[in-house]
């Protein structure tokens, strides 16, 4: 691999930094520490730098032209989701560009690009995904919402949890059971379908910081014609663990962990750090070191037409255990002002450190925990047995 950065890449930079600059307020201290955590009060603020990127056609520059993008490569995308998370950047379509995206480019039907791609890229519409469940979290291929076929429509019926940003979206990536209970993997399909459809309904989930951005989702008859699936009936998993892939390989995660460390450096600057505390800082800058390397692997084999897989692992394991790390050498350099929310003038960065020391273990949790990880390295990666 070359690491070195491409002329192209430092260019789309400079267009990014521009809508940035335009977009957000002088002085912006974030409004989440994970890519998908946005405050109320943000949410039109997030929409307007939907719409500025979009006018740009920088929501998807690695996308082909005729859906809305700039035809260019994934490591464009990578420059751009990194200059995000350095931006501390609020995102609605997180969801919509990262994760459904690559997989109805890959998947689906030329009639379903042609529908949702441009939507996404050019007018910011909002998704979710509907994978997680009360008993179906870690190990999806027990789920149990089912999707019945009945002449040209499918029914559903079941309960998604977890569900980020089901509130606020227009669409979700569904993935419902096709086959018998005991199919396990081999009985899922993944489907596309409007919130707006009867027999949906939504309820906050408020998790440990006090914020609404998780939901349950129930369905009770829901009805989805069957040009809404995606790719084959019952070959559900394959899509899925595809779309897994490209949320664990977030370059999302390596900007904001860049912007923690630069902020926690400043602090030291000015009011002095302990032989501790200077040297946990070096040791963090290392990790962010590992973590883009690690990521930037991820990133050239989808430049090269290859669909990583332990290798997503690897970079999501790593760099979701060095944020926790990152919190604690946080909240130790901050004191007690640091465990104070973004309500408080007197927190520091904004309260961003007594949410990163919260939703850090949400990140070792989300798009399969590092236990999962680890099982996905070991077998798929080193060939050891189950």
């Amino acid at each position: 691999m070359d690491f070195a950065q491409t002329p192209e890449m430092e260019s789309i930079r400079g267009d990014i930094r521009a809508v940035l600059a335009d977009a957000l307020p002088v002085g912006w201290q974030g409004s989440g520490f994970l890519p998908m955590d946005i405050r109320p009060e943000h949410r039109e603020l997030a929409q307007a730098l939907d719409q500025k990127l979009a006018a740009a056609r920088l929501i998807a520059p690695a996308w082909p032209t005729e859906y809305g993008g700039r035809g260019l490569t994934p490591y464009e995308q990578f420059a751009l989701y990194e200059e995000l998370g350095n931006a501390l950047a609020p995102r609605l379509t997180t969801i919509s560009v990262d994760l459904v995206g690559p997989v109805v480019i890959l998947y689906g039907s030329d009639e379903q690009r042609a529908k949702h791609l441009p939507a996404i890229a050019n007018d910011a519409t909002v998704w979710c995904q509907g994978f997680s469940e009360p008993e179906a979290g870690s190990d999806l291929t027990s789920l149990r919402t089912k999707a019945v076929r009945k002449g040209d429509v499918y029914i559903v019926n079941g309960h998604k949890l977890w569900t980020s940003m089901a509130h606020w979206s227009e669409w979700m990536i569904l993935l419902a059971r096709t086959g018998d209970d005991d199919s396990r993997g081999r009985g899922l399909s993944l489907f596309v379908l409007p919130m707006s459809a009867p027999g949906i309904t939504v309820r906050p989930v408020i998790d440990a910081s006090s914020e609404h951005m998780l939901n349950e989702v129930y369905f009770e008859d829901v009805e989805i014609p069957a040009e809404d699936r995606i790719g084959e009936e019952n070959s559900g998993w394959k899509y899925a663990t595809s779309l897994l892939q490209y949320e664990r390989g977030d370059a999302l995660l390596i900007g904001q962990f860049s912007r923690m460390l630069r902020d926690l450096e400043a602090l030291t600057r000015e009011s002095g750090a302990s032989e501790p505390e200077r040297r946990a800082l070096a040791q963090h800058q290392i990790d962010w070191e590992i973590g883009k390397l690690l990521t930037l692997r991820v990133v050239s084999l989808h430049a090269g037409g290859q669909l990583p897989d332990r290798e997503s692992s690897q970079a999501k394991l790593f760099m979701s255990e060095a944020f926790q790390r990152l919190g604690m050498t946080a909240q130790a350099i901050t004191g007690e002002f640091g465990n104070l929310t973004h309500e408080d003038g007197r927190s520091r960065l904004g309260g961003r450190v007594v949410q990163a020391l919260v939703n850090a273990t949400t990140g070792t949790i989300i798009a399969g925990t590092s236990e999962i990880q680890r099982t996905i390295i070991s077998t798929r990666g080193l060939g050891l047995p189950r």
